[in-house]
């Protein structure tokens, strides 16, 4: 089992710095007492999925009303550590009503690694002094603030196209801000999703991961479920919670063929979202070529894109046209769907060196 260094990172790099943050809608992820609602408990429970995952790091949401000795908040904070992966919350903070020491002071002090903040007004002066004392945490800022990492959507609100995808990569990455979280709004408001809805997603998952920054997902994305934000769960089975929760209640509101759905599902399937999730952050956290802070632009045909991270080897390739186009030169380490007589299909992604 690996366990958490406080300060290292790749490359002489803080720890944060193309950490791939995990989102955790608390009451949504896993029920640990059999009431219904997800819990710490249940959290605990599943950290070896996390770990298998690959995630660098667990942001708590759903926690505001909880303080740090809560529960078995200490025993998921340690256990998290000992599992290579840090701790993270959640956080709205209004400097103009809150002192952000008396809110975040409490969690510092019980060893959380940072916090993912929404504050309704500009808190810079104020945050930096709450985490004065803590140099090696870190902060996830929305809006304008001297933040570690700056929240970006901007992919989220690209669409899928190459041009606008390429644009909000170069705006993001020109801004005079703090380095860039990418994170992605890849769940809607239908209550399935079939293979032609999946392909965009994955193929979004392979441009976002191949950024240079950090990476946010929320809980699920990795599963390619549809719907809304807070959302149970599907560990595993064949019928409604999925293993969420053994509670006996009126579980009408998650679809019943979300079965395939089911993180027990996807692991037995190498072509799963989860699979391709999966083998994306094992590539990304272990092979030489994802390093650079900066992009470069190749030539590509109408309606793709081709960029390398500078300083390395690493190209990822998008087609977003109606037909295949040809992949471009290198060795291919993964596509987000296979590749038609070597070439690169509708929809697809891939990355190579």
């Amino acid at each position: 089992m690996r366990q958490v260094d406080a300060q290292a990172g790749h490359g002489g790099r803080p720890w944060w710095w193309d950490a791939v943050c995990y989102q955790i809608d608390v009451g949504s992820f896993a029920d640990g007492n059999g009431d219904g609602i997800g819990d710490f408990d249940g959290l605990r429970a599943r950290l070896g999925y996390l770990e298998l995952l690959g995630v660098d790091a667990i942001v708590l949401a759903g926690v505001a009303g909880l303080g740090p000795m809560a529960g078995s908040f200490a025993e998921l904070l340690a256990e998290t550590h000992e599992a290579g992966m840090r701790l993270m919350l959640a956080l709205d903070v209004d400097p103009a009503r809150n002192d952000p020491r008396s809110v975040l002071g409490p969690w510092l002090e019980h060893g959380v690694d940072g916090f993912h903040l929404a504050p309704r007004s500009d808190p810079a002066n104020a945050i930096g002094a709450a985490l004065a004392s803590y140099p090696d945490r870190v902060v996830i800022g929305s809006g304008v603030g001297d933040w570690h990492l700056s929240f970006s959507l901007d992919l989220a609100v690209a669409g899928f196209q190459a041009e606008s995808v390429r644009k909000a990569i170069t705006d993001v990455l020109a801004a005079p801000t703090s380095r860039s979280a990418w994170a992605m709004a890849s769940r809607d408001t239908e209550r399935s999703r079939d293979d032609a809805a999946l392909t965009p997603v994955r193929a979004m998952a392979l441009v976002q991961l191949a950024l240079p920054g950090a990476v946010c997902l929320r809980h699920g994305e990795e599963l390619g479920l549809p719907g809304t934000q807070r959302i149970r769960m599907p560990w595993e089975g064949d019928r409604p919670p999925f293993g969420f929760s053994t509670a006996e209640a009126d579980w009408s509101s998650i679809p019943a063929d979300w079965a395939a759905f089911a993180v027990e599902a996807q692991l037995e399937d190498e072509q799963s979202t989860l699979s391709l999730y999966r083998h994306a952050l094992e590539t990304r956290n272990t092979h030489p070529a994802f390093n650079g802070d900066d992009v470069e632009w190749f030539g590509a045909p109408a309606d793709c894109f081709a960029f390398r991270r500078t300083g390395s080897s690493l190209i990822c390739a998008l087609n977003t046209s109606p037909a295949p186009v040809p992949t471009p030169p290198g060795d291919v380490l993964l596509t987000s769907r296979p590749l038609e007589s070597g070439e690169l299909p509708p929809g697809t992604a891939a990355w190579l060196v």
